[in-house]
């Protein structure tokens, strides 16, 4: 066998991992979406028995000695082929690590567990998650320990989602931040009254609320053709293959913004998978850079654009015909309510300044149960405790609290991060796509979303995994992470919002 002949065999086996995976994502978007109360159990050992497949797959022997046999032809840095080489000995390298027993344990216990956490935050009711949480805590903790770390096992967790990352790094981003964050904050509560939001809470139908944000979520770019709109108890993104990439959102009668802003949140998702190369599916080269990157695309779309005064001064109009009831409120006047500083005990409803504050209080709490420093009865008294000390509030009732994300039920520990990370990939592909096209806020005002996602393509969609993240943000912005230009994006929304023109 040469060289090439080895490539092309982990082409076809690493296509045959996608095609496994898109199977187990249909049946996770069902699961959330549509499954029957009664189906949960068989649906758990669907995935369970997938996973094994999967896992058993990753670490088949002969991977190595294809990889080997592949290496032996040498291919430029920037190549598909030297990327997805990359990728498949890192994937295999892990995958053998991991015994395929704890896979399988670990995907029926997930799948149990994302049933049972939505009847706990139902109930708001944490004593029936508790011992499925406790469960996946231990396992998760199997699962670092045998892929291994350098410092602390929850450094193999998020390396899963943001390659090279560690607990350490991580840590000193978010400290850097938090000073910043605490400021602007209080600069906010200085005039906690200036800026009126009563106006956002009255009745918004919720077919009306589903007819707009299908609007804009397609004038924007996404392709109802290639995905479709549904109810989940929490938002998420499904890629299920090429061609067909699915969003979900949640509504609330009484606030237009849950529902629209998680559909724009997805619809950044949704727009990254759709520009995937189809080409490229399969490989490494097919999929996304990290899931940093992939929350910036989400952020960057909800935040960056979606609060933007541009966006509004094109969809405003647009959303008084859905929403008369707010024809006696100003743009600029909603404009501001969108985007008021005010703590709130929900994640995915908070500010863009307090935002950060809920991904550190996650992190420093999932980092010490991965770590064995904290147990998951402390949780809830933790939780509330940092919202006191942060924010300002507790939660009024358990579903405010560690129950209201999705996340610890699926095992998805250490991606909270990325959300954080996200939000500084997207200021500073926001400052690097200002210096080709010009501002963005006269883009937005004139309609031309298709712009800035021709802009997206060329630097990030296109690209797929042929970098790593910090390959990628270094040759979109000519530096590495940095929080300079996220400051600076808030630093001058807050002067609009509480030092300009009608706020003395």
């Amino acid at each position: 066998m040469n060289a090439r002949e080895a490539y092309e065999k982990l082409v076809k086996w690493s296509r045959e991992l996608f095609l496994i995976e898109s199977t187990m994502e249909l049946l996770s978007w069902d699961q959330r979406c549509f499954i029957p109360e009664k189906g949960h159990s068989h649906r758990s050992e669907q995935i369970a028995y997938l996973s094994r497949l999967y896992h058993e797959k990753q670490r088949d022997p002969r991977v190595g000695e294809w990889l080997e046999i592949a290496s032996t032809d040498s291919h430029e840095p920037d190549s598909a082929e030297y990327a997805n080489m990359r990728e498949w000995s890192r994937w295999h390298r892990r995958a053998t690590k991991i015994p395929l027993e704890l896979v399988e344990e670990l995907a029926k216990t997930t799948s149990e567990a994302e049933s049972v956490w939505e009847k706990a935050r139902a109930r708001s009711n944490w004593g029936l998650f508790e011992p499925y949480l406790e469960k996946i805590v231990r396992l998760k903790r199997e699962e670092a320990e045998a892929a291994g770390y350098e410092k602390e096992p929850y450094d193999a967790l998020i390396d899963l989602f943001e390659p090279s990352m560690t607990a350490c790094e991580f840590h000193e981003i978010s400290c850097s931040l938090l000073p910043f964050i605490e400021e602007s904050i209080g600069l906010a509560m200085k005039k906690p009254n200036s800026i009126d939001d009563s106006f956002l809470f009255r009745y918004f139908p919720l077919k009306i609320q589903e007819e707009f944000g299908r609007f804009v979520a397609g004038r924007i770019g996404y392709d109802f053709k290639a995905g479709r709109l549904d109810v989940s108890a929490h938002p998420f993104t499904a890629y299920i293959g090429p061609g067909d990439v699915r969003i979900t959102t949640r509504y609330n009668t009484g606030d237009f913004r849950t529902a629209f802003f998680a559909i724009l949140h997805e619809t950044g998702h949704a727009l990254y998978d759709q520009g995937l190369k189809e080409s490229h599916w399969g490989t490494p080269c097919g999929m996304y850079a990290s899931l940093g990157f992939h929350e910036a695309q989400a952020r960057f779309w909800e935040n960056q654009i979606g609060r933007s005064k541009g966006f509004w001064k094109f969809f405003y109009p647009r959303l008084l015909k859905h929403f008369p009831i707010l024809a006696d409120v100003p743009l600029e006047k909603f404009w501001k309510a969108l985007n008021v500083v005010k703590p709130s005990p929900i994640r995915v409803e908070a500010d863009e300044v307090t935002y950060g504050l809920h991904i550190i209080l996650r992190f420093r709490l999932e980092r010490k149960l991965i770590n064995g420093e904290m147990s998951v009865r402390e949780v809830p008294e933790a939780w509330a405790q940092f919202m006191k000390t942060h924010l300002g509030i507790s939660p009024s009732k358990e579903e405010e609290g560690a129950l209201q994300d999705v996340h610890w039920s699926a095992g998805l520990f250490g991606y909270f991060p990325v959300y954080l990370l996200g939000n500084i990939y997207a200021a500073q592909i926001k400052e690097a796509m200002e210096k080709d096209l010009g501002p963005l806020e006269e883009l937005c005002s004139r309609g031309k979303f298709f712009t800035i996602l021709e802009w997206l393509d060329k630097n990030i969609y296109s690209k797929g995994r042929r970098h790593t993240p910090r390959e990628l943000i270094a040759k979109i912005t000519g530096r590495g992470i940095d929080i300079r230009p996220f400051c600076d994006y808030l630093r001058n929304k807050l002067e609009l919002l509480y030092l300009g023109e009608g706020n003395p």
